[in-house]
């Protein structure tokens, strides 16, 4: 089914996540090392920055990370896209976008605004406008020489329709993201454990924040939150699915539904999955060589070829 340009998504999470699965065969610690070293460039000057006294230092660390992570979005997107696409791909992508970080910069802030503004109005809104806009950065790795606006409003018109099966897919990672989670759950537990007694006690709010902040800041932390880039790298891999689904740039046949509702292992192979030019759903793999029925069996053996059935 075709929205404008762009195809419904109608398959299903775990068909996604099968086909998502089947990319990351062999890849598994590339995409692990490459999330971990872009959290990295990310993150840890950040925490550095914050760190240090003085009101500067945050400015710093804010503006490091608006310039930084846009172009780091765009390099792991296009590394995922690649992925998928059984493209070769490796750390040198996270310098994709440099060769267009003006692009990258502005598309970010303008997601992070948007996103922001729509915020404002209420939590739901905002979180519409996240899904609404979160195949922007793909778009833009996809085709570096679109602008800022149109990739946001070619994201918009992807996931007209699109919204909810991309909401029901990253759903189905809660419960490992809960699991990748524990370890660093339970670091920050202990580490404010000593503040969150000293406020229940009375003491002043300020040093619990203080508290908070020095965590958020550790360098332990990020290496507790470890076990979350093997998810991240299993639903940026799911992302990139659903994007060339959407984009009309994948086709998936021969897959069994039925057996999928039946719970049965994923009944299909690499050779289901085919990149096309043009927009495509299923392709129809098994169909009946002949329809058989007896009544037009029967009229065809009555049927000499001298009967004049068009009346000339």
């Amino acid at each position: 089914m075709n929205y404008g340009q762009y195809n419904i998504v109608q398959e299903r999470p775990r068909t996604i996540r099968a086909l998502a699965r089947q990319a990351l065969q062999g890849r598994w610690l590339e995409a692990f090392i490459l999330l971990i070293v872009a959290a990295a460039i990310e993150q840890v000057p950040v925490m550095i920055l914050n760190r240090l006294p003085g009101n500067f230092f945050g400015f710093l660390a804010s503006l490091y990370s608006i310039l930084v992570s846009g172009i780091i979005t765009v390099g792991v997107c296009w590394y995922f896209i690649k992925l998928f696409r059984q493209r070769q791909g490796g750390l040198d992508d996270l310098k994709y976008g440099l060769g267009f970080a003006q692009r990258a910069i502005v598309l970010h802030i303008l997601i992070v605004i948007k996103i922001f503004l729509w915020t404002l109005l209420f939590i739901i809104p905002g979180i519409i406008a996240a899904f609404r806009y979160s195949m922007a950065p793909y778009i833009l790795a996809d085709d570096p020489n679109k602008d800022p606006g149109q990739c946001i409003a070619e994201s918009c018109e992807m996931m007209k329709g699109n919204k909810m099966a991309y909401f029901i897919l990253m759903l189905s990672f809660i419960g490992w993201f809960i699991l990748a989670s524990i370890p660093s759950g339970l670091m920050e537990s202990t580490m404010t454990s000593s503040a969150r007694a000293a406020l229940s006690a009375g003491g002043d709010l300020s040093v619990y924040w203080e508290a908070v902040s020095k965590v958020a800041s550790n360098p332990l932390l990020f290496l507790a939150g470890i076990p979350t880039y093997l998810v991240n790298a299993y639903m940026n891999t799911s992302t990139a699915c659903f994007y060339d689904l959407a984009n009309g740039n994948l086709s998936v046949g021969g897959y069994d539904y039925a057996a999928a509702q039946g719970h049965v292992e994923d009944p299909f192979t690499g050779e289901d999955v085919k990149f096309t030019d043009v927009p495509a759903e299923v392709v129809p793999e098994d169909l009946p060589e002949k329809f058989d029925d007896p009544e037009l069996k029967s009229a065809e053996e009555k049927y000499t070829g001298d009967d004049n059935i068009y009346g000339e």
